[in-house]
């Protein structure tokens, strides 16, 4: 009939299997052949077959999507975490729906608000401060499995953390070894778990050579170039400006990079970098950047596995914390202190 919607039965008759196995391959199950499955792909794209994803979620209470809210995908750290993250979960035939908060609180509980009237299914947060405890909770409490990306919350929920605390230490140590005793450190707010550990692996690093932490050098405010630009621009036009930066963050290294080209700043020879993460840019900037990397595929490829274990393997109790290691790649961004900047 012209203007029929077609159904599964349609799709089963064309493919010539059963409706079970056409189900099964429709919504992505592992138990169907390949063979099976390439029949029902060719017989559904040959009708044109659209699931319908409403009636298939009242019958399952499953909308197989996912909501992951972060502060700005633009940053080739969340994108690469949301990549990893939704090839794995589109195996098992999930969608991934990204929210951008802008560092917004209130926009932060819009979405969440959002996500919950589509009936996702589960969420991925990185709230704006650690926090955001409450919105954990509330998922909670409607039974949705939750992921929290580096964030430290007293609510239960799944996390996937970031050792940032060895691999900031290790960079500093670095540093002092070269010979730098004026170190900077920029990073995020100290509502925020990697801010705090940042700060205190470059402060453990001078502790446990018995040398002064110079406070006056430690900057806490933002993920963003904004700040990163403010507190470049504070620090690099002082006279005694500082022989080394640490930029907790590629946000912040991102809005640092514009002042140190415009006062001609020479790296490595008048100013040693360390960036936090790993970009293009570090790796294809002249002198490439020395960072403290983690592995953002693999982080994202851990947050679907946690999500799934709930999802589709009915695990349940308390959250489970996965932790993942940094470590120290050196490039040519660094270099001892010239004789007069010491």
């Amino acid at each position: 009939m012209p203007g029929r919607r077609q159904t599964i039965k349609d799709v089963a008759k064309a493919a010539g299997l059963g409706i079970g196995t056409v189900s099964r391959a429709l919504n992505g199950h592992g138990n169907v052949s390949p063979e099976a499955r390439e029949k029902v792909s060719r017989a559904a794209e040959a009708l044109g077959y659209q699931p319908d994803i409403l009636a298939r979620s009242l019958r399952t209470r499953r909308t197989k999507t996912v909501g992951y809210i972060v502060r700005d995908i633009t940053n080739p750290l969340f994108s690469t975490v949301a990549y990893a993250a939704e090839a794995a979960l589109e195996k098992e035939g999930y969608s991934l729906f990204v929210g951008n908060t802008f560092d917004r609180p209130e926009r932060e509980r819009e979405i969440v608000k959002m996500f919950l009237s589509r009936n996702v299914d589960a969420l991925i947060l990185s709230p704006n401060e650690d926090e955001g405890a409450d919105i954990i909770a509330k998922a909670a409490d409607l039974g949705l499995p939750v992921v929290a990306l580096d964030r430290e919350s007293p609510e239960p929920a799944d996390r996937v953390m970031t050792e940032h605390v060895q691999g900031v230490k290790g960079a500093v140590s670095y540093l002092l070894e070269l010979g730098h005793r004026r170190i900077a450190m920029m990073t995020g707010s100290a509502a925020v778990f990697a801010g705090r550990a940042r700060l205190d692996g470059f402060r453990r690093a001078f502790i446990e050579r018995g040398l002064q932490v110079p406070e006056d050098l430690c900057f806490l405010g933002s993920f963003s170039r904004d700040y990163g630009q403010q507190i470049a621009e504070r620090i690099l036009r002082r006279p005694d400006r500082p022989t080394a930066i640490v930029c907790g963050g590629t946000p912040l290294f991102l809005g640092m990079l514009p002042v140190v080209h415009e006062l001609e700043i020479s790296v490595p020879d008048d100013l040693s970098i360390v960036c936090c993460d790993d970009i293009d840019l570090t790796r294809l900037y002249r002198p490439p950047i020395t960072v403290v990397r983690r592995d953002m595929s693999a982080i994202g490829r851990s947050v679907a596995e946690l999500l799934l274990e709930r999802l589709e393997g009915g695990r349940m109790g308390s959250g489970v914390t996965r932790r993942f290691p940094t470590e120290v790649v050196l490039r040519g961004s660094c270099a001892a202190p010239s004789p007069t900047s010491k």
